[in-house]
């Protein structure tokens, strides 16, 4: 009898526990899409917020923050801390991998530097859905990172999907602001 008690009280925890939420960033890099080779309206039209013009301790209002970095990388960080997506797509045009290149020129020159990317959306369709276009998004940043060289263990993804905007406005030009996979970078890297 104590055993049939045990029994079910395992398997009432297992399932329990499997319908748990998982962390969005976590497990092993899924397969990212064809990276597109021309600019589109998307990007160009946001070439990311840069250090002249962003706040460098906040992304969105509930992104992260760049912290534990010394003086001479402060100085060093990339011009560009976004990379702006398409509508309804993780594929990053050419200016989004230029964006991307630079951020993975500064990882290579500053070995004790990790990344977090965080995946956004606009905030048209479902949340399941936004968050992974998000994870996407995020997902294909950090592949192009891995692919000049940065090591997968210095790189973190999260998607925030249409819970972190920009901006607020219900029209074309913030929801293409909305779409993004912002970098923030932390110190002390030690791998």
């Amino acid at each position: 009898m104590q055993l049939r008690s045990v029994i079910v009280v395992f398997g009432i925890s297992f399932l329990a526990l499997s319908g748990c939420a998982r962390n969005v960033g976590s497990g092993a890099p899924k397969a990212v899409g064809p990276v597109a080779p021309v600019s589109s309206v998307a990007t160009n039209g946001y070439n990311g917020q840069g250090v002249g013009s962003q706040d460098l301790n906040t992304n969105g209002p509930i992104g992260g923050t760049n912290r534990g970095l010394t003086a001479a990388e402060l100085a060093a960080l990339p011009s560009h801390l976004r990379v702006h997506f398409p509508f309804d797509s993780d594929n990053m045009d050419a200016n989004g991998q230029a964006i991307a290149a630079e951020n993975a020129q500064f990882m290579m020159n500053h070995a004790h530097v990790q990344v977090r990317l965080e995946g956004n959306t606009d905030d048209r369709g479902t949340q399941e859905y936004n968050l992974a276009l998000g994870e996407r998004r995020a997902e294909t940043v950090k592949s192009y990172l891995e692919s000049q060289g940065v090591s997968a263990a210095r790189i973190s993804t999260v998607s925030f999907g249409k819970d972190n905007p920009l901006c607020s406005q219900n029209d074309q030009a913030c929801w293409a602001h909305n779409r993004r996979v912002d970098f923030v970078y932390s110190g002390g890297y030690n791998g």
